[in-house]
């Protein structure tokens, strides 16, 4: 009974008028449904290239506040976020093909991990992008069948490889954010002042420590450019760091993977499931000291191994089958019995 009144009542609409719903054949054509807010940023990116790749008649949704979806056999929710406010305000959804991204456990007091579970079971099937975020899904109840893990994807013909010399830069690409642990960014770049760094990212300005190392000789800092840029800037580096403490990718370690450059990343998101420590990369605790991330660093510079072996499977033209696959694979009468038990 807590549930109901915590945030079962909010798609308790939504779910009894779904039975007056007229159910007609909706266009052949899938959605890709993003926020109007990520335009130009990693997301929308992600929903561009799916569209592009699926094989299916598709095309990117974008929307502010998710109601008033239009009508289509499927949708792909770019995530789980967007999925909760869409089911609440579009009954038509319970009768169409729902796939949702789910990118990290992200609990909170307006989506708990029993809330989140709720709405999550109204989907088809569930895209993790790491192996971490299937077992929490599973914790949370969701049913193993709907779980699938597709780590994220880049084009492997636009991050080309390059030979690694021993004296390119050490890389960070990132937007700045607690998450993304900046006060480790700052350190290392002190610390470290023999080596030439880059930082890749919006927003480092507003960081008060980042003003500290923003005009030292050893950072060439790039606030705001064109991701088409991105690739030749990763062919200056030797080396690429992720210090983030909570990821769903993240998606710049695969990049630098195909082009050769050695991650040395903290264990989150897929990291621990791309790379394998001492072999093609190197792994940290999400706590771990400077010391420890300089000492991996420096190995980083060391290897020898063509990190981009066994990356290139993970383009968007694969990615795009994959969710093309799921959604043909989607029973509707099944799905609906189960909807009717919740």
């Amino acid at each position: 009974m807590t549930s109901f009144f915590e945030y079962k009542w909010k798609y308790l609409p939504a779910n009894l008028f779904r039975h007056f719903f007229k159910d007609i054949q909706p266009p052949d054509e899938y959605l890709y449904v993003t926020h109007e807010g990520t335009k130009g940023w990693i997301l929308d990116a992600k929903a561009r290239r799916l569209s592009a790749h699926s094989g299916l008649p598709s095309k990117v949704c974008y929307s502010v506040n998710f109601r008033n979806l239009p009508d289509a056999a499927g949708y792909y929710f770019l995530h789980q976020k967007y999925f909760a406010r869409a089911i609440r305000y579009n009954p038509s959804l319970f009768k169409r093909k729902k796939i949702v991204m789910f990118t990290h456990a992200e609990w909170n007091r307006w989506y708990s991990a029993g809330h989140m579970g709720y709405v999550l079971n109204f989907a088809d099937e569930i895209v993790c992008l790491n192996t971490a975020a299937a077992q929490e899904l599973k914790a949370i109840g969701i049913p193993e069948h709907k779980i699938h893990v597709y780590h994220m994807a880049s084009d492997p013909a636009v991050f080309t490889p390059k030979q690694r010399t021993g004296d390119g830069a050490i890389g960070f690409s990132m937007a700045y954010g607690p998450r993304k642990r900046p006060d480790m960014v700052v350190q290392l770049i002190k610390e470290i002042p023999q080596r030439k760094f880059i930082l890749i990212g919006p927003r480092w300005t507003e960081y008060p420590p980042f003003a500290e190392i923003m005009n030292s000789s050893n950072l060439t800092y790039y606030d705001d450019i064109e991701y088409s840029r991105y690739p030749e800037l990763y062919r200056q580096m030797d080396v690429y760091v992720s210090t983030s403490v909570l990821e769903g990718g993240p998606v710049p370690v695969l990049e630098a993977m195909l082009c050769n450059i050695v991650p040395v990343a903290s264990k989150t998101g897929f990291c621990p499931d791309i790379i394998e420590h001492g072999v093609n990369g190197f792994l940290f605790e999400t706590d771990a000291s400077v010391n420890t991330i300089k000492a991996l660093i420096e190995k980083a510079f060391e290897l020898k191994s063509n990190v981009r072996t066994g990356i290139e499977v993970h383009s968007w033209a694969n990615y795009g089958r994959k969710i093309a696959g799921l959604f043909r694979g989607i029973n509707l009468s099944e799905q609906r019995k189960g909807i009717d038990r919740f």
